[in-house]
């Protein structure tokens, strides 16, 4: 699925070139896809790890000191927060890192949704990793049931202006078959862990912004007019819309050799 339609590659580099350092920002300790990277790898010998969009290095800063840690984020603010926590920031995007050296793991979390071109985006990641290396997507999954069949359009993680593609599980396996990769891993999870009461309130939010939209930014409306401020993602993203489905996926490429069709 994606979006459309769009604005244009440079118009949205410079929106996140612009962004504060704590868009983004806040909840990892409750985010079950660091909680699987991580667990994921536990037993991985290290090496060189490169993050797409490290924001404020939030994820490589949980990692051990067996990896050596880089990453390239647009946010001058949130690259300069990344950096003071000693992680070493090679650009703005993926063009800006040099061809070597190559990563033993290279990760892209919450990133992939936003980009216009996801077929070039995979092929430029998969060009930074060494043979062997591994290639580590993090993205909602539109084959979750809600998404697909119930909510469709409406559903929470659609509504992000930024998000503009996402690829199931099929395009990733399909996109692995073209260029001679394994079948890549898929880990279903929950964004994040809700109590039960968080979980359906979070429905009835997700359920009215479906299907009465009208009386769903009403609430909203009378919500800002309460606490006095604009809550500018609030107004069209359903509030408590993480954690209630499994709705995000981990894809895990393994990179055979280094061939033509990733140059390194």
């Amino acid at each position: 699925m994606f979006r459309y339609p769009t604005l244009t590659a440079d118009q949205y580099l410079a929106l996140y070139q612009a962004a504060p350092g704590a868009v983004w920002e806040g909840g990892e300790s409750r985010r079950n896809d660091y909680t699987e990277i991580y667990a994921f790898l536990q037993h991985h010998s290290g090496g060189a790890i490169l993050d797409i969009g490290c924001h404020a290095g939030g994820f490589l800063a949980g990692l051990p000191n067996k990896f050596t840690k880089s990453g390239v984020e647009p946010s001058k603010l949130a690259a300069e927060s990344a950096a003071s926590k000693n992680i070493n920031i090679l650009g703005k995007t993926l063009d800006d890192v040099d061809a070597k050296p190559l990563f033993d793991v290279v990760v892209a979390i919450d990133v992939i949704e936003h980009v216009l071109d996801v077929e070039a985006f995979l092929r430029g990641a998969l060009a930074h990793a060494n043979k062997g290396g591994l290639l580590i997507i993090s993205t909602g999954d539109p084959e979750s049931f809600y998404w697909r069949r119930v909510f469709k359009s409406r559903f929470w993680y659609s509504s992000y202006p930024e998000h503009l593609a996402f690829p199931s599980y099929r395009y990733f396996y399909r996109f692995a078959q073209r260029y001679g990769l394994e079948a890549p891993e898929q880990i279903r999870f929950k964004y994040v862990n809700l109590r039960l009461l968080a979980v359906l309130s979070g429905f009835a939010r997700q359920f009215a912004y479906a299907f009465f939209p009208a009386l769903y930014f009403a609430y909203l409306k009378l919500r800002r007019d309460r606490k006095g401020n604009m809550e500018a993602v609030a107004a069209t993203v359903p509030f408590g819309g993480p954690g209630i489905f499994t709705d995000h996926q981990l894809i895990i490429f393994r990179k055979r050799d280094n061939s033509a069709c990733f140059p390194g």
